[in-house]
């Protein structure tokens, strides 16, 4: 197992249309995961079974039942089953050091709904007047809730006490548009708005002013714990079954309110919801994750980095709640760190609402794919894959983000193929050079040997951007979809523009086999975007894909697209829906 650092940030439910489930066409690494699956799913016969019910349901400790979490994670060795029972449990999910590879498979699993919530619950406040309320508390809390529901934090530091530590490494970055954190609001905390709260560190008072009256006879909740589940060095580890709610993270770290590490773990039907920074981080090499859910996450939902990942019917939705600056690190996912993800797929993932790009690749990422996945209605892009290699973005829905739909920032040898990029702000699709040089002159930043090809763009701020210096970047075989006469096409940010499709061909080069179909938006799919609906009317386009000749193996040849990475059964422009 290769140990991780934490990544340093870069400066720059059911619908109509995610009906993908495994097993799937992974186009890279078949064997490889089914090998995997086969080895850390569950089904492995266990050396011990443990059980932990809240207290009052448990049984003696004698008979396997234990009354905390801790009490369980002390004595649980490689191999063991946990069965955790219906309940809430304030306090984390430690892995205690152990040699986690002398075994095949350790589960721990929720039985009923289980939480682990990062949050303590406070009944000791003193009027403090102005319709404020104080407790004496140690530590700066990042989250409080009245009645499960958050209030705003007023003032507050992250990480390494940013903002108001001086000699925070964080101090100046992205000075220029708000710095890291532009969402922080100003204020101290012995004069807050209704609805808010604020720590004073040197009374050592957490103060918190509800919406209305006093606290008596309501539920309050303080964040007080950095993780949730946390483990290192590990192996052979699943978990199944469990809930994760509030936290105390973002304080000291940049990880995740649920973060293991290690080779061979699963995540299978976990969620995660309102953490204060980061839901999820997986570190590690063979890893998966399926049916996860994080939302509501005060900074990004997943982080992952490793070697032969799988990400399956997984959703990270409006995150970012805190208002963290979507250029540094925000978001629903962002992969990044030590080459963040290699030979990993992402499939059947869904990313709506996020403040920020909905699904994020940066530095030295390399041969991955994502398929069959669903970014909508992101304030940034859709797809982001920055600064890295081999990316195959095939057979996804990118409609209404606040930015461009696919986006290849200095990356090369990538293929982005029958997608359906749609009502995007800005460029559907854009492949850019903007002289960007790796400081350590490892990494070659300029774009080359993409392929844009097979992709219905249409009614974007604009279609298509290509690199100035196309080199042997490629696009072909795309329906483009407008209903205007702005300039659609251009080589660069402010270089040659065109707006018709033979000008474009005539001075690109590209797009010989491509058409443009001049139609104004469909006024059901409008209304859907408009009103954000999670599943957009998409009648027009499965009407109109059924009119497309599909393109031969042969004819994908001849334009020079590679087929190794997989084709669509019907290779039709767009996804088959």
């Amino acid at each position: 197992m290769r140990r991780r650092g934490k990544p340093t940030g870069d400066v720059c439910s059911d619908m109509a249309l995610r009906p993908w489930r495994l097993p799937m066409r992974l186009g890279i690494g078949v064997s490889g995961f089914a090998l995997f699956l086969s080895l850390a799913l569950p089904g492995v016969a266990q050396s011990k079974e443990l059980r932990v019910a809240p207290p009052g349901a448990q049984t003696q400790v004698a008979d396997g039942t234990y009354a905390t979490l801790a009490e369980a994670m002390a004595v649980l060795q490689p191999g063991d089953h946990l069965v955790i029972q219906a309940g809430v449990y304030r306090e984390t999910l430690q892995f205690p050091a152990r040699d986690w590879t002398s075994a095949s498979n350790t589960i721990i699993e929720g039985s009923g709904v289980v939480q682990i919530n990062g949050a303590d619950l406070v009944t000791e406040w003193t009027a403090a007047g102005n319709g404020e309320f104080y407790t004496r508390w140690q530590h700066e809390p990042a989250q409080v809730a009245i009645d499960g529901t958050l209030l705003q934090q007023i003032g507050g530091t992250v990480f390494d006490g940013f903002p108001t530590n001086g000699a925070s490494e964080w101090t100046g970055l992205l000075s220029g548009i708000g710095g890291i954190w532009p969402g922080r609001v100003k204020g101290v905390a012995t004069d807050l708005p209704p609805a808010s709260f604020g720590y004073d560190a040197a009374a050592g008072r957490l103060y918190v002013r509800p919406r209305t009256g006093a606290l008596t006879g309501h539920t309050v909740e303080v964040g007080a714990r950095a993780f949730s589940a946390y483990g290192t060095g590990l192996a052979n580890v699943t978990l199944k079954n469990l809930t994760f709610r509030l936290g105390n993270t973002s304080i000291s770290s940049r990880a995740g309110l649920v973060t293991i590490e290690g080779n061979h773990l699963v995540l299978d039907h976990v969620s995660v919801s309102e953490a204060d920074s980061v839901g999820v981080e997986l570190d590690g090499d063979d890893n998966a994750m399926h049916n996860v859910m994080v939302d509501h996450c005060g900074q990004l939902g997943i982080k992952a980095r490793g070697e032969r990942v799988l990400i399956a019917d997984t959703e990270s939705d409006f995150n970012n709640m805190r208002g963290f600056n979507k250029w540094w690190e925000a978001g629903g996912a962002k992969f990044i760190g030590d080459d963040g993800l290699r030979d990993s797929v992402v499939t059947a993932f869904t990313a709506i609402g996020n403040l920020g790009d909905g699904i994020w690749f940066d530095w030295n990422n390399q041969r991955n794919r994502v398929e069959k996945s669903l970014s909508e209605y992101n304030t940034g892009f859709g797809i982001q894959y920055e600064a890295s290699y081999g990316a195959s973005i095939v057979d996804n829905i990118i409609v209404g983000n606040g930015q461009r739909g696919i986006y290849l920032p200095h990356s090369s040898n990538s293929l982005v193929a029958w997608n359906l990029v749609a009502g995007n702000a800005l460029q559907g699709i854009a492949v850019i050079d903007e002289g960007r040089i790796d400081p350590e002159h490892l990494l070659d930043l300029r774009p080359h040997g993409n392929v844009i090809f097979g992709n219905v763009i249409a009614w974007n701020g604009s279609a298509l951007t290509l690199p100035v210096n196309i080199a042997d970047n490629k696009s072909d075989a795309n329906i483009f979809i407008d209903d205007s006469s702005a300039a659609l096409w251009s080589l660069g940010w402010h270089g040659t523009l065109t707006s018709t499709l033979p000008a474009w061909t005539e001075v690109s080069g590209q797009d010989r086999h491509s058409e443009r179909l001049r139609i104004v938006m469909d006024a059901p799919f409008r209304a859907s975007i408009e009103a954000r609906q999670r599943a957009p009317e998409l009648g027009w386009f499965r009407t109109l894909r059924q009119t497309l000749t599909p393109v031969t193996a042969s004819e994908l040849a001849g334009m020079g697209v590679p087929v190794t990475v997989g084709m669509p059964t019907d290779a039709r422009p767009g996804p088959a829906l």
